[in-house]
């Protein structure tokens, strides 16, 4: 079994650091630059090209945008499970306020350098509530391109979720408190972590990580 990471937009490997996944392999996926013109369901299956390997039962575990990559790579690649954190399973779920993103030409405004600077002001809603959680964020969007931040903010706004295999099993574990996408839009998500927020993976972890393990175990 091999268990691959996808951190959500913006973030890297660090946002999964406080979850404990034990003896299990585990790798996480970051984000690389995307091409010319390039489709997010393109760029998913480009990203996990050659991470298969032989490899029989694999779970993908995202974090938000993570999460619908992971959705985009299952209809390449035989997955067995997909966990989403924070996440949404359909474009149904996806909110006005990143669907207009995309038709408005939002999208084309937003840099790092204006997200960094900005946090301070609307962190604390969105779970970066110490001086600690906002170094953090500053950190990691920091090693992002405003190439990749456009393109993968557009992508989400004309997102149409795919039609998953029957055999891939799809888990959301979805935060209560959730500004990014909201507990209200979401459909019957499996798990809805109290006062969760769109870090909650990482604020919150012993939470997610029971559910998780016992997800992981499950399948074995």
């Amino acid at each position: 079994m091999k268990i691959y990471l996808i951190p959500g937009l913006g973030y890297d490997e660090r946002i999964f650091k406080n979850l404990d996944f034990q003896e299990f392999n585990v790798e996480c996926i970051n984000w690389t630059e995307p091409k010319q013109n390039e489709t997010l369901h393109d760029y998913s299956i480009r990203i996990f090209e050659n991470k298969q390997n032989g490899i029989e039962n694999i779970i993908l575990i995202g974090h938000s945008l993570g999460g619908i990559v992971s959705q985009e790579i299952a209809t390449n690649y035989k997955i067995e499970k997909i966990i989403l954190l924070s996440s949404i399973k359909s474009d149904e779920e996806n909110p006005l306020h990143f669907r207009i993103l995309k038709p408005l030409g939002i999208y084309k405004i937003f840099t790092k350098e204006l997200c960094i600077r900005t946090v301070k002001y609307w962190g604390n809603k969105h779970g970066f509530e110490t001086d600690e959680d906002k170094t953090l964020f500053k950190s990691m969007l920091s090693k992002q391109t405003n190439t990749y931040l456009k393109w993968a903010l557009k992508e989400l706004a004309i997102w149409k979720s795919p039609t998953l295999p029957s055999s891939t099993m799809l888990i959301q574990i979805s935060g209560e408190k959730d500004k990014n996408f909201p507990i209200k839009l979401i459909d019957k998500p499996n798990y809805i972590i109290e006062k969760g927020n769109h870090i909650m993976c990482y604020k919150q972890p012993e939470k997610i990580n029971e559910i998780i393990l016992n997800e992981i175990k499950n399948g074995i």
